[in-house]
């Protein structure tokens, strides 16, 4: 066991070039992975983001923006987030019950809003338990499901529908410099040594099945046209 608990201790004193050389490119990426899930979801009529991960990804941005303590400069970046996150929740009303074709639209409504509620709570509570004002805790371990669950809605779908690469790789550069972002502000905190490979790992796996996925549709890889409603290329997702 460690002699100080990780936990307790407090970001580190980073001058600002390094600061925004891992924050900014996390801002970015996500940003494009807004924009992009959402142009995408309106042309194939399907969630870019997963559905219930996108709630709780706008419940933890919501908490963090407005009733968490904050950095001015993170509560910007939060707010700019929270702006397209509020389109992407819309989204998972009008089209998130399509990768939930047992649930009826009156039970998905529900799920949706329970999830939501229990995700704002859960913020909030664990950013009082680790004293995690920066929600690093907290979004670290939101990522390791949000990872696993692109890789699940790849394979349920059996298409790219609702996918596509850049929304991949806007995704992979922002998730990677958030993790890089926690190495930097965290060095002694361990989990974060167990938790960014992990997610890191999931994206590039999704990345690789993804590429597969969208070559056996014959869909231009890095093209922005919806899945023709013909292509099935289940085997493709292994």
């Amino acid at each position: 066991m460690s002699t100080v608990p990780p936990v307790s201790v407090g970001p580190a004193t980073v001058p600002g070039w390094l600061y925004w050389s891992v924050a900014g490119p996390t801002a970015v990426g996500w940003l494009l992975t807004y924009v992009l899930a959402i142009r995408q979801a309106i042309v194939d009529r399907r969630v870019g983001i997963p559905a219930y991960l996108a709630v709780v990804n706008f419940a933890w941005e919501f908490s963090l923006t407005f009733v968490m303590e904050q950095t001015p400069s993170q509560r910007g970046i939060d707010l700019v987030w929270l702006v397209f996150d509020t389109v992407l929740l819309c989204q998972v009303f009008r089209y998130g019950r399509s990768d939930y074709p047992t649930l009826s639209s009156r039970a998905f409504r529900w799920t949706v809003v329970g999830v939501l509620v229990w995700a704002a709570v859960a913020v909030v509570a664990g950013a009082n338990e680790f004293h995690d004002r920066d929600g690093m805790y907290t979004g670290m371990i939101i990522q390791v499901p949000l990872s696993a669950a692109f890789l699940l809605m790849l394979r349920r779908r059996g298409s790219s529908a609702g996918q596509s690469m850049p929304i991949a790789a806007a995704k992979f550069v922002g998730s990677l410099f958030a993790g890089l972002a926690a190495f930097v502000l965290y060095p002694s905190h361990l989990l974060f040594l167990v938790l960014v490979p992990t997610y890191v790992g999931l994206d590039l796996a999704y990345l690789v099945l993804l590429r597969r996925t969208m070559r056996a549709e014959g869909r231009s890889l890095w093209a922005f046209r919806p899945v023709r409603r013909t292509e099935r290329p289940a085997a493709a997702v292994r």
